[in-house]
């Protein structure tokens, strides 16, 4: 029979991260210490045991489960990727230039020029970029190199390698102003009218208008989250319905 395992998650942002319950008490490299942190804190090695879950401790998921867990996570993204087959892999290191972030094409391809065209102003996405992965924006481009507006502490004069071939987007669009489409579902769409409703009257001190339109979007916000909840759903009498 299959053992049982407990998950949770938490956010941080737009990022979701997963859990497993540990599976027992841990043994510690280091005589004298009895829990993972004053363990690690004095450099000791942490060991789970398997044997019981009566510890409650929460660590990264060590086992594969396939097949087994579905998660699914909404969010209102800061940038789209218009067309992901408009993709560089050619960057392979990068520095530190006046504390920002310079990334270099040791095959000197001229990203100011098409099918780029970089200039100030731009945005990218890397990816397989390990801690600089996500979205920057361009400050400077030419042959061989991009400049970021991304801080970096890194050395100034020893060039840094990506462990793997990074992918780099560059027909990439983001949220500038108001005349940017927010990506909303047609139901969060209304109840937002709703809330800027609501903080109008509020400026303007209009308190009952205001109570009204924020009653209003909660109740369109719960009936959303509501429908997003999969399984029966089922009613029982209260303590003095009729019997």
């Amino acid at each position: 029979m299959a053992s049982s395992r407990k998950y949770a998650y938490y956010l941080r942002g737009n990022q979701i991260a997963l859990i497993e319950e540990g599976l027992g008490t841990g043994v510690c490299s280091l005589s004298g210490y009895s829990n993972q942190t004053t363990c690690e804190a004095a450099g000791g090695t942490w060991t789970e045991n398997a044997t019981s879950s009566s510890d409650g401790m929460y660590r990264s998921p060590l086992a594969t489960v396939a097949d087994g867990l579905e998660i699914e996570y909404a969010y209102s993204p800061r940038y789209f990727i218009n067309e992901t087959d408009k993709v560089d892999t050619q960057i392979d290191t990068y520095v530190s230039t006046d504390g920002l972030l310079k990334l270099i094409d040791q095959g000197d391809n001229d990203y100011s020029a098409s099918p780029e065209s970089l200039s100030d102003g731009s945005y990218i996405v890397l990816k397989k970029a390990g801690k600089w992965n996500g979205l920057h924006k361009v400050k400077a481009a030419g042959t061989g190199y991009i400049t970021l507006y991304t801080k970096c502490s890194d050395s100034s004069t020893v060039q840094q390698a990506f462990e793997e071939t990074i992918d780099l987007y560059y027909n990439v669009d983001v949220l500038n102003d108001e005349s940017d489409t927010i990506d909303l579902p047609e139901y969060l769409a209304k109840a937002l009218v709703y809330y800027v409703k609501a903080q109008l009257a509020e400026d303007n001190g209009d308190l009952e208008k205001h109570l009204y339109n924020r009653k209003q979007f909660r109740a369109l916000m719960q009936r959303y989250e509501n429908s997003r909840i999969w399984g029966s759903r089922r009613v029982f009498p209260g303590s003095h319905a009729v019997r």
